[in-house]
């Protein structure tokens, strides 16, 4: 909302004081009922056009994920952990070697860091 629809929220509620005032005034009559009830109307809408519109929303920050890479010898025990790049998926070969055994290396997993402070579901 606008500083426009601010403006006509802060008119409609002075208006709808108003006629809630006269609302309240017993030498009128049955009309003092008509009155407050509108008065009543014109502040509620007048007050939801001056806090209503759009709040400003904060997007939360992707997760990281990471790539898990691993050499092709069985016998080699070599794990490396990367930012994700585009393009990785797993069993992807790259074409670097090994920094052990000199071997291929392969893409075995990828992974979102989650934080441990989200709420988990117990049952």
């Amino acid at each position: 909302m606008g500083i426009a629809g601010k403006i006509i929220g802060v008119i409609m509620t002075g208006t709808g004081m108003v006629l809630l005032t006269l609302g309240m005034d017993p030498n009128i009559g049955i009309l003092s009922w008509g009155y407050f009830i509108i008065g009543l109307f014109m502040m509620s809408l007048g007050m939801a056009l001056i806090t209503g519109g759009k709040s400003q929303q904060v997007k939360k920050p992707k997760p990281p994920t990471i790539t898990e890479i691993r050499c092709d010898n069985t016998e080699c025990t070599f794990k490396e952990l990367r930012d994700f790049e585009r393009g990785d998926y797993i069993l992807k070969p790259l074409d670097v070697s090994c920094p052990r055994c000199g071997s291929t290396m392969t893409i075995q997993g990828i992974y979102i860091v989650r934080d441990e402070s989200e709420e988990k579901i117990k049952i």
